[in-house]
């Protein structure tokens, strides 16, 4: 099961990007849905920041 779930979360990556990402999650010890989660949660992060602060301007 969780081998469908990480092949899931590449299926819009080509060869080449799933590649690169596995490369990438290697080099920080990290599985693949580990390292894009942390990756996903640092937008997310940057994003509720980028929103405070057009909220306190407005």
């Amino acid at each position: 099961m969780k081998t469908i779930n990480k092949i899931s979360m590449l299926i819009y990556a080509t060869n080449e990007e799933r590649e690169r990402i596995k490369k990438a999650a290697a080099k920080m010890n990290l599985s693949v849905s580990k390292f894009m989660l942390e990756c996903v949660m640092e937008q997310v992060t940057s994003i509720e920041e980028l929103t405070k602060r057009n909220d306190k301007h407005d």
